[in-house]
């Protein structure tokens, strides 16, 4: 798995598990990864169905919101870790 991915996921369960915010500025803010990059990765990472994620549309265009990782999300995560 790609580095990144593994990076995301763990600050995605870190933040998750905080409560904290998780949307796509949050996650950029959180890892120093441009905004860009992170929605790209989140789409792909979401295509692999390793997230559960959900749009907001806003007066000025849309965010990503992560709700989580999905059962594959972690068994991804694991199998990075090793």
């Amino acid at each position: 798995m790609e580095e990144m991915y593994g990076l995301l996921m763990e600050k995605i369960l870190e933040l998750t598990e905080k409560n904290e915010e998780t949307d796509a500025a949050a996650l950029s803010w959180e890892t120093g990864i441009k905004h860009g990059e992170i929605l790209q990765k989140l789409k792909e990472m979401e295509d692999k169905n390793w997230l559960v994620t959900y749009e907001i549309d806003m007066c000025c265009g849309a965010e990503y919101i992560v709700d989580g990782l999905t059962d594959a999300g972690k068994a991804a995560l694991e199998e990075w870790r090793k």
